[in-house]
């Protein structure tokens, strides 16, 4: 199938065979992530047994996630014969994106440079760092962007969070992730790796906020005390909640699973557990997938309710809804919202390029935004005209008017996806043919 390296684990830590391959299906959605499945091996004719295979964070992989593999990959861990796993344990302040000052030198200690196409790779890891833990905070949100995927990265950490994943980034405050730096748009962004120990029983009661206390941690302990980026992560960690925590969905998934790889373990010569474990690890799954769930939304933040979008549109000069706009042509955004606690704001963010930051423009109830009469919950504003074959991608956001300022998004999967329209050439019916040279 074009894969030219096969990972084939052994599922220690988990009797079922289903952690790692459910939980990279779950969270793909969502977050760059390893595809995965599973994978009978036989060696010469002899059964070797089961083993979950999961892709290799290699170029192959960047290429399906991001517009190029022509940047920076790093794991975040040592290089190999250097040492260990990186000397002062875990949350250490060296492999979480810290701040170890100017000299790539130290970087290269705690990092594992995998592939770069980028000249002096070690400067644009160093000025991310920089910019994350050396910006005033008030400063945060202006700056950061231009040096990290923040919104991808909330995802990513919603993600961790929710599922548990004690081989992390939230847990280990370094290794088992990687970072990739996209030459497209000059951002980092976190990668998901090893995750054959979600999900465990013991770590079901984790909060929401799982290690932001700690200033070693500082994409959890920095972004997360940004009070908007904190509502985003919490609009992310709803969603996944809802989406991919669901006990009916999940319990229904894993049967299925169980029942496709349940003859193989039983006839699995090298297995590391019994078969009676792998028929009773299923229950432990279920059981954390509800427990889970439960333990997030009885947080005080998560149980905060934010806005309904309820839907969105756009209308081009024509009248058209969804229809491509002209050349220079502005085009209207409209947006049904409602809240039980009122509404603070809402807003479009838009975007005229496929890849990058976006920009808000407020959205407006008050009868002169093309939002239908004031007061209706029809919230509208234009997005800027723009040039023939430009592509521009937006999605709403609303809060809500409670202390919090709690959020919600349309499409609920923002800022990966998103509403999108290409600005076409204006044309004649009956003007003159003209040929140039």
């Amino acid at each position: 199938m074009g894969y030219k390296t096969l990972n084939l684990n052994n599922c220690f830590q988990d009797p079922s065979f289903l952690r790692e391959v459910f939980f990279q299906h779950q969270i793909r959605r969502h977050i760059p992530a390893a595809r995965s499945n599973f994978v009978n091996l036989y060696i010469n004719g002899q059964n070797w047994g089961l083993y979950p295979n999961v892709q290799q964070l290699n170029k192959d992989f960047l290429e399906e996630w991001f517009f190029s593999n022509d940047g920076i990959n790093w794991r975040a861990d040592r290089p190999s014969g250097s040492g260990g796993p990186g000397g002062g344990g875990w949350g250490d302040g060296t492999a979480a994106l810290n701040y170890l000052g100017p000299d790539t030198a130290q970087y290269q200690k705690y990092y594992t440079l995998k592939s770069s196409d980028v000249d002096n790779p070690w400067s644009y890891l160093v000025a991310t760092c920089n910019a994350l833990n050396t910006t005033p905070l008030a400063q945060l949100p202006d700056v950061l962007p231009d040096y990290l995927d923040v919104d991808r990265t909330l995802w990513h950490l919603a993600s961790e969070i929710a599922f548990s994943d004690d081989d992390s980034y939230v847990f280990k405050g370094k290794m088992d992730y990687y970072l990739y730096y996209a030459p497209e748009t000059g951002r980092i962004t976190p990668l998901e790796y090893d995750g054959n120990s979600v999900m465990e029983a013991n770590l079901v009661n984790w909060s929401a906020f799982y290690n932001e206390a700690k200033v070693n941690y500082p994409l959890l302990n920095r972004i997360l005390a940004v009070p908007a980026w904190r509502q985003r992560y919490l609009a992310h960690l709803r969603t996944i909640i809802q989406e991919e925590l669901d006990p009916v969905k999940c319990n229904a998934m894993l049967d299925n699973w169980k029942g496709m790889i349940a003859p193989l373990v039983q006839a699995d010569p090298k297995k590391l557990y019994t078969y009676s474990q792998f028929n009773s690890e299923l229950n432990v799954l279920k059981s954390f997938i509800s427990t889970r769930r439960t333990n997030l939304l009885n947080n005080a933040e998560v149980k905060q309710v934010a806005p309904v979008i309820e839907s969105a549109s756009f209308q081009n000069a024509q009248g058209q809804t969804w229809g491509n706009p002209l050349s220079e042509e502005e085009v209207q955004v409209t947006a049904q919202v409602s809240s039980a606690t009122g509404i603070f704001s809402v807003q479009v963010y838009y975007s005229t390029e496929l890849t990058g930051n976006f920009t808000a423009i407020p959205m407006f109830d008050d009868g002169q935004h093309n939002d239908g009469t004031a007061g209706d919950g029809l919230y509208g504003a234009a997005l800027p005209a723009q040039i023939a074959g430009t592509w521009v991608r937006f999605y709403i956001e609303a809060a809500a008017a409670n202390p919090a300022k709690s959020v919600s998004y349309l499409p609920a999967g923002a800022e990966h996806d998103v509403f999108i329209y290409q600005v076409i050439p204006p044309s004649s019916l009956n003007g003159p043919v003209v040929i140039n040279e």
